[in-house]
């Protein structure tokens, strides 16, 4: 019984308080994005990863690396992490396809077969922002 009183008070305090308040704001993790990707690229080459896991390990380094020293907000290591995460750095014979403006790493072959266009960079984050030829926009 003392349980569930206590649970019930605890949720009208959290009910009492102002919507701004439940969540701090979150930095601007779009913006951080080009000084992390340069950061990263100078401690791991992308073209000469053994693996996707050691590349993607050797970014995590980086991005956490940052996040710790306040140059990255706690808040974007995640989304960061993705963008490292979702390329083809360290996958043999693998390239960012878009399809329909979508992004995923595929082989040439499969790409493709699914009438995927070759992404601009190896990253999905900014591969199907904008083709070479300006064949197709996001």
């Amino acid at each position: 019984m003392k349980i569930v009183v206590t649970l019930a008070l605890g949720l009208l305090a959290l009910a009492a308080l102002p919507a701004g308040a439940m969540k701090p704001v979150k930095p601007d993790c779009a913006s951080a994005l080009p000084t992390v990707e340069t950061n990263v690229a100078a401690a791991c080459d992308c073209a000469t990863a053994p693996n996707h896991g050691q590349y993607v390990r050797c970014a995590a380094k980086v991005v956490k690396g940052m996040a710790t020293d306040g140059s990255l907000g706690k808040s974007c290591k995640g989304a960061m992490l993705r963008v490292f995460a979702k390329s083809s750095c360290g996958k043999a014979d693998a390239m960012t396809c878009c399809v329909q403006g979508s992004c995923s790493v595929k082989k040439a072959a499969v790409c493709a077969k699914r009438g995927g266009t070759v992404g601009a960079t190896s990253f999905c984050v900014d591969a199907c922002a904008a083709s070479p030829s300006g064949a197709f926009l996001d």
